[in-house]
């Protein structure tokens, strides 16, 4: 049985050194430090704190801003320099930043002119997400969290995307059609679409990516399938139980706990009871070298013990565990004189559990995306800038 090709990648880093500008009066919070990609169509949710350079990479690939140095390539161009590609780039940036109009419909109408639609009917963008009660408000009048949901609803209406860039799109955003937008994910990368996910939460990574990856002080560390463990944390399960019997005078949650501790399937244990004079429901944490095996322990001892399961979810360890993770990997790699990873090529293989393959790939052609005339173009990047001054942010969609 032969293994499907992975597709092309549609997105690649060459050694990239950026910055951002998040900071007050346009410092950086974080940086990029010679990173190497190449990803291809799929949903890659990166995983770090923005001074881990999380902002950086958002801004950089998307054609924000402009590398330091290095290259970034969508479809073999750069779109930094390319207006055409940015058009077709979906980009959710920290900050809302929407045209300035009299009302948000016409802002969302001439966002959709700008990336060169036919069409810029604000219903098509709105509706679906749950946001059309904007469409008359003053941008101005927007909440930060509903300015930064029409900027979502743009994104992931991007026509014919070749790369939809997101950043914390499940956090600060005022829709309570968060499925959905983890479906119209879904739907873009089966469409062919690589699409990136900045994100402090390792749970919204897991959620969201095919892939994850680990970014600290400005590198890849690691990178994993969504449904593998994460690094700072071993797997665990989070258990929602409550006692079956409401007037037994036992404490069911307790005994669980107790044969759950004799199981060889599990590793640990440990349980927070709600409040009163008996426990009415306990959050339950199990973890164990095999969270099937701890699920089927769970529910084998829930039974003995007279305990209802409201729920199970698979745990992911916080944005301070990853990032001492991280930091302890780094730490060995630098006292070891490990020399740095070559470009990581990540296929999109949530389902086939295939890891990415460490090795270099040759740009793609640039056959996606008429090419522009030279005279059209903005000044060519140059790699001898000062190494203390980011690059200077370009105009895109």
């Amino acid at each position: 049985m032969t293994m499907p090709r992975p597709s092309p990648p549609r997105l690649v880093l060459e050694a990239v050194h950026a910055r951002d500008a998040a900071a007050p009066r346009g410092a950086s919070r974080g940086s990029l430090t010679g990173v190497s990609l190449a990803l291809g169509a799929g949903v890659f949710a990166v995983v770090g704190a923005p001074e881990d350079g999380t902002l950086a990479l958002s801004e950089v690939i998307s054609g924000a801003r402009a590398p330091l140095q290095g290259r970034v390539l969508v479809e073999g161009q750069a779109p930094a320099r390319s207006p055409l590609l940015r058009a077709r780039i979906g980009a959710l940036a920290a900050e809302p930043a929407l045209p300035d109009a009299r009302t948000v419909e016409a802002s969302v109408a001439l966002s959709r002119k700008a990336r060169g639609e036919a069409t810029t009917r604000v219903g098509d963008v709105l509706d679906p997400f749950g946001l059309g009660h904007l469409a008359r408000r003053e941008p101005r009048s927007l909440s930060f969290a509903e300015a930064r949901a029409v900027e979502l609803a743009l994104a992931l209406s991007t026509p014919s995307p070749l790369l939809v860039v997101l950043h914390e799109p499940l956090s600060d955003v005022a829709l309570n059609l968060l499925g959905l937008v983890r479906e119209r994910i879904r739907e873009l990368a089966l469409g062919g679409a690589c699409v990136v996910v900045t994100t402090s939460s390792p749970a919204d990574a897991r959620a969201l990516g095919d892939r994850v990856l680990v970014l600290h002080k400005g590198l890849v560390l690691g990178e994993a399938d969504a449904a593998e463990p994460m690094p700072g944390g071993e797997p665990a399960l989070i258990a929602w139980v409550r006692p079956a019997d409401e007037a037994g005078e036992r404490a069911p949650v307790r005994m669980l706990a107790r044969l759950l501790a004799d199981r060889a399937e599990v590793r640990a244990v440990a349980w927070s009871e709600a409040a009163g004079p008996y426990p009415r429901a306990a959050e339950l944490r199990l973890s164990g070298a095999d969270l099937d095996a701890c699920a089927l322990a769970l529910t084998d001892a829930a039974v003995e013990a007279g305990v209802v399961i409201e729920a199970i979810a698979p745990a992911s360890p916080g944005i301070v565990q990853v990032r001492a993770a991280a930091e302890a990997l780094l730490t060995f790699r630098r006292a070891a004189g490990l020399a740095p990873r070559p470009p990581v090529v990540l296929p999109a293989a949530r389902s086939a559990r295939v890891p990415g393959a460490l090795a270099p790939v040759a740009p793609p052609a640039p056959s996606a995306v008429p090419n522009e005339a030279p005279a059209a173009e903005a000044p060519a990047v140059t790699h001898d800038e000062a190494p203390g001054e980011p690059g200077e942010p370009r105009g895109g969609t």
